[in-house]
């Protein structure tokens, strides 16, 4: 069986998640495999025909086809995702159908499964015919257990391959609206007072949907608000995954881009930033990637805590799976808070119009009451992977975030409340008599309620 493995790692041959690729070739050796290493060579896919050519040459007489990355920032990395967009302009994309393909991803499991999703939706854009998924911790390959598991799951793809199994897709192609935004009559300014607003799109959409949705949010704010255009900003490269920030969140790119100042002194300082991109296949552009990625040099700190974000967006969000959920996961594990979100989806201009001053007027709100949503599964359960991680396998890794956290209370582990561990020792030791346990049961309910009761007896109309 011919298997091309596109790895998306940016450490080439050094890539952990590649490991598991390598453990199956040596379990596997039947079958030949034709590794590309797209993350760490995308400078040369994208400028260089040839080396283009040569992978798609392999996609075409492929069996199989295995997608092995990592998971940053709840996807691909950018340079994966850039090679994504350079693959569907390129009009190769007809190579992959009819292929088998599978996903193999390592990571913390921080939202692993928005990066299976969004590849999975891509493969079922190229018509292939998707075999299933693996998304394991980055050390479960040094366990035992893992490499049983690892080598059931090829076991099992190869014998699909082999026998011809059917698969389905997941999800529907993407419907475009071609409707032409127009804004009408100027909006009422709103004021953000001493709110500091920034605005950052990826590209100049001077002309086109999203320029004039950028135009009308703009108009929204009472004061001049800045307008930041990310392709202007001299960035060297995308993140390389190296680690090296983890001690002192100090990232390789130091002093030799705009990126590091960009965010410290722009990002950083803004109260509301409100977000502007078109959708490129199945998210944002590699450009927005690009950003997420490169701020990952201030590792797991919530450093967008208490920000008002929205979103501008010219594209179907709403059949975008992977995308709702990483923005919604972005913001939310990083303590900051989705005010709103505007698409161009709808064909009626004066609804986006007014979409867009909604917006304004209640991110500009939201900022002067100091208002953050609490946080969801996604917020809360994002935060404990990290905070549980930080602590333990990679404290010596994280070291800057590991004194973020203790400095700041975030190792809010629940066998550290000694009031609460003490309440429920003693109430175990109550309900170990049977008399005193069916007289509990009866309080429950009420003793539950009982302390919210109080303060809502306590509340003051006169309060916000």
């Amino acid at each position: 069986m011919n298997i091309t493995v596109l790895s998306g790692s940016p450490k080439g041959k050094d890539s952990v998640t590649l490991q598991s690729v390598n453990y199956i070739s040596k379990l596997f050796p039947e079958h030949s495999y034709d590794v590309f290493h797209i993350g760490q060579t995308i400078k040369a896919l994208m400028e260089e025909e040839d080396a283009f050519d040569a992978v798609m040459a392999s996609v075409k007489t492929a069996d199989l086809i295995i997608w092995a990355t990592p998971v940053y920032t709840c996807l691909v990395p950018a340079q994966y995702k850039r090679f994504m967009e350079k693959l569907f302009a390129s009009g190769k994309a007809p190579l992959f159908k009819g292929k088998y393909s599978a996903v193999i991803s390592t990571s913390i499991n921080f939202f692993d499964n928005y990066a299976v999703d969004y590849l999975r939706a891509i493969n079922d854009d190229l018509d292939t015919l998707f075999a299933g998924s693996y998304s394991a911790d980055s050390y479960d390959l040094l366990k035992e257990e893992g490499q049983m598991r690892l080598a059931h799951f090829a076991a099992q793809l190869f014998d699909d391959v082999q026998s011809g199994a059917m698969f389905g897709k997941r999800t529907y192609p993407l419907s475009y609206s071609w409707h032409v935004y127009e804004s009408g009559p100027a909006p009422k300014p709103v004021d953000a007072g001493t709110k500091k607003v920034l605005l950052i799109q990826d590209e100049n959409y001077e002309g086109t949907n999203l320029g004039r949705m950028v135009e009308r949010c703009v108009a929204g704010f009472k004061a001049d608000i800045e307008v930041i255009t990310l392709s202007d900003l001299a960035v060297k490269g995308d993140c390389l995954g190296c680690i090296q920030c983890g001690f002192d969140h100090e990232c390789i790119y130091e002093g030799k881009d705009d990126f590091i100042e960009f965010a410290r002194e722009k990002v950083a300082p803004a109260d509301i930033l409100i977000l502007a991109g078109e959708i490129k296949d199945r998210w944002l552009s590699s450009t927005w990637k690009q950003f997420f990625d490169r701020s990952f040099f201030q590792n797991h700190v919530p450093a967008l805590k208490d920000k008002q974000v929205g979103f501008l967006l010219s594209g179907p969000l709403t059949q975008m799976v992977a995308l709702k959920g990483t923005l919604d996961a972005i913001t939310e594990w990083q303590g900051a808070h989705l005010a709103d979100t505007v698409t161009d989806e709808v064909e009626e201009s004066a609804f986006i119009d007014a979409r867009i001053d909604t917006m304004v007027r209640r991110i500009t709100a939201f900022a002067e009451r100091g208002y953050v949503r609490p946080a969801t599964f996604v917020g809360i359960g994002g935060r404990k992977v990290f905070r549980d991680d930080v602590w333990g396998r990679h404290r010596f890794v994280f070291q800057a975030d590991h004194a973020f956290y203790e400095a700041n209370g975030l190792y809010d582990f629940p066998h550290d409340d000694a009031d609460a561990l003490k309440m429920s020792e003693d109430m175990i030791k109550l309900t170990q008599d049977p008399d005193m346990r069916q007289a509990i049961r009866k309080m429950l309910k009420k003793e539950m309620v009982k302390p919210h009761k109080g303060i809502v007896d306590k509340a003051d109309t006169a309060s916000e």
